[in-house]
């Protein structure tokens, strides 16, 4: 029964943000610029820490990435960019982001197996911009509001301001996509307990963001090394 009232739910929500999609696109701007930002410095840190063919191989194909991390913003298709670690779900209804991810990635193994490779490298692009959301920890509370248009604001207009906001430690290596996300996810709720006392709401978003971004470009990174790694395993 309860799952029935949550798939019910789902239903119902996906309906009225497709009816009110239109609306969205003319107030809010999904360019994901911010994404675009943390791609191109997880390449840059293959190269600052040595992994000089792999730079070059995404260097190649980094727009490609980089449409599929903007599309997987678009049309409402962040509702299921949530994941809480603790309770193994996302938002109430519909799928979660550790699904989702492999979903993507699997699909891009998939489309580069078969000689598509710019469709491959999009769908990876996709599935980095998840792992990029869930250092956010609203994406990992599960909390629509909870001021986080107002940290994705602030993030959007001083992500390229701040040079501490890029990464310089090496790129994060796991054995999966998934713990890529469950790692980000635990690493979201660590920060936001570090930085939640801090009274000024802009101290607190520029100490936040301090932590978050360097994660996202170094997580992201660890995640095509691994892209590559599994394709060589298929070989």
């Amino acid at each position: 029964m309860k799952k029935r009232i949550e798939n019910y739910y789902g239903r119902l929500l996906r309906k009225f943000l497709k009816f009110v999609n239109p609306i969205k696109k003319l107030f809010i701007d999904t360019d994901c610029e911010v994404h675009v930002f943390n791609n191109y410095h997880a390449v840059e840190l293959l190269k600052k820490h040595g992994y000089k063919q792999e730079y070059r191989f995404f260097t190649r194909y980094l727009k490609d990435i980089d449409k599929g991390s903007i599309w997987a913003d678009q049309d409402f298709k962040s509702i299921t960019h949530f994941y809480n670690p603790h309770m193994k779900r996302g938002l109430f209804g519909h799928n979660n982001s550790l699904d989702l991810t492999m979903d993507y990635y699997n699909i891009a193994l998939r489309l580069w197996e078969i000689g598509k490779k710019n469709d491959s490298m999009f769908y990876l692009g996709a599935c980095v911009h998840i792992i990029q959301d869930l250092t956010i920890s609203q994406h990992v509370k599960i909390r629509l509001l909870n001021g986080h248009r107002q940290y994705e604001n602030y993030v959007k207009y001083t992500h390229d301001l701040v040079k501490e906001y890029v990464a310089t430690k090496a790129p994060i290596l796991l054995k999966s996509p998934e713990a890529y996300v469950e790692y980000n996810a635990m690493q979201a709720l660590r920060i936001e307990g570090w930085v939640k006392k801090i009274p000024n709401i802009k101290h607190q978003f520029y100490h936040k963001t301090l932590y978050t971004l360097p994660l996202a470009q170094r997580t992201t990174a660890g995640c095509l090394l691994l892209f590559i790694q599994d394709n060589f395993k298929k070989q």
